[in-house]
């Protein structure tokens, strides 16, 4: 695309409240379908400006070609590009109704079901140190995955109740959706590893620091490199690690689609709310804790921390996945050996032969990661760098856009 076409998609990349990722999304497929048409950006608002009937014509027998190959959901986007596009340029005339017609149903999310604490126990357990943190945060707060690239040290704040020392996060700060959640005992422990080991290599945080980062050379340190990771790279880590681990059953497993009983992290969401309720904490407070709107009660209910709190920890229990952090009292060797017996399956003459008050965090995880994984530990990747000329048909068998590289190559994946 040339710098004309580049300056006229700049609207749509700078409109609304959209993700980045959705919006490059978008781009990337209005330019294959420009391409397509054989258009400009100008040109192709001009000509449906002209004669909408015509471009919805086209665009059905468009949608016929992608949805014999893609899932449901990769058609819809098209439209959604499409129709973001058009709108943002004040583009009017098309009937989307007529064309909602021929977009396949999308499958609903609702066949999923949120993992088990043993399940989430085992990715846990031989997860690195950022993920480890990424699933404890997701789980005992209930956030989205997609808040994590926005938060920083100061949203953060420690509370102590009743003998218990969690934190209260504020997501979304400064915007109209923010609200406050907690994490437990057990994940706040570990957020401060993880910053603290950060820290040893040379990193200065404070409170405007991204609470989750890039990785970074260890050897090399540069202050300036320290850059909050990417939502995109999390989740394909997360699903890479559970394909791995072989953990999740598949209900869809073609070319262009698939799909599995739990979700590589909606469901650490799903986890929460389920455990929550488990707990016998007010319908309404979870709700809160999860960011949904309360409808006209939110107007009236206006609960203060303490009384926020009071209702958490009745499910800190049920939120605690490890169970050394989030207990009183140490019981740090019994933890591991727990560990090694129920994840690892180590058998008990195994583990009698160990010291396991003097082995360290990162030995029992190498140990757990080996029995569980074995030789697939590298496999599973299903990302793909190709040249721009090659997106379209990419796209249209349902890839998705992950990065574009320094040397002009865009990175895609299969949808899990």
């Amino acid at each position: 695309m040339d710098q004309s076409e580049e300056s006229s998609v700049a609207t749509l990349r700078a409109s609304g409240k959209l993700a980045h990722q959705t919006k490059e999304n978008y781009i990337l497929r209005i330019r294959a379908y420009l391409r397509r048409v054989g258009m400009s950006p100008d040109q192709f608002i001009q000509t449906v400006s002209r004669d909408p009937k015509a471009f919805e014509e086209d665009f059905v027998k468009f949608i016929a070609v992608v949805s014999g190959t893609s899932a449901s959901s990769t058609t819809a986007f098209w439209r959604d590009s499409l129709r973001r596009f058009l709108e943002i340029n004040r583009v009017k005339g098309v009937d989307w109704d007529y064309v909602n017609q021929f977009i396949p149903k999308v499958r609903k999310s609702g066949q999923d079901r949120a993992p088990t604490l043993e399940e989430i126990r085992k990715v846990v357990a031989v997860a690195d140190l950022r993920t480890k943190c990424l699933i404890l945060f997701l789980t005992s707060s209930g956030a989205r995955i997609g808040s994590i690239e926005y938060l920083r040290w100061r949203d953060i704040q420690e509370v102590e109740f009743e003998g218990w020392k969690l934190a209260k996060v504020t997501i979304y700060r400064g915007e109209p959706e923010e609200y406050d959640t907690f994490v437990s005992p057990e994940c706040y422990e570990y957020l401060l590893k993880y910053r603290e080991v950060r820290e040893k290599v040379g990193e200065v945080t404070s409170p405007s620091s991204p609470v989750f980062v890039r990785e970074v050379n260890k050897r090399r340190f540069d202050q300036s490199k320290v850059r909050p990771v990417g939502v995109r790279t999390l989740k394909n880590q997360m699903g890479e690690l559970l394909n791995q681990m072989k953990m999740r059953e598949k209900l869809s497993d073609t070319k262009n689609y698939r799909s599995y009983e739990w979700k590589q992290c909606h469901s650490f969401r799903k986890f929460f709310k389920t455990r929550m309720e488990m707990s016998g904490v007010k319908p309404i407070i979870t709700e809160m804790l999860m960011g949904h709107t309360i409808g006209v009660s939110g107007s009236y209910m206006k609960p203060t921390q303490d009384e926020m709190v009071s209702e958490y920890v009745k499910a800190i229990p049920n939120l605690t996945i490890l169970g050394a952090s989030g207990e009183r009292g140490d019981r740090n060797a019994e933890f591991k050996r727990e560990i090694l017996l129920k994840v690892g399956g180590y058998s008990k003459e195994e583990m009698d032969k160990l010291n396991l008050a003097e082995m360290e965090d990162t030995t029992i995880q190498k140990m757990v990661r080996e029995r569980l994984l074995g030789a697939t530990a590298n496999n599973g990747n299903h990302q793909r760098a190709i040249p721009v000329s090659e997106v379209e048909a990419y796209l249209t068998e349902g890839w998705e856009y992950v990065a574009t590289l320094p040397t002009g190559k865009v990175v895609l994946k299969l949808p899990n």
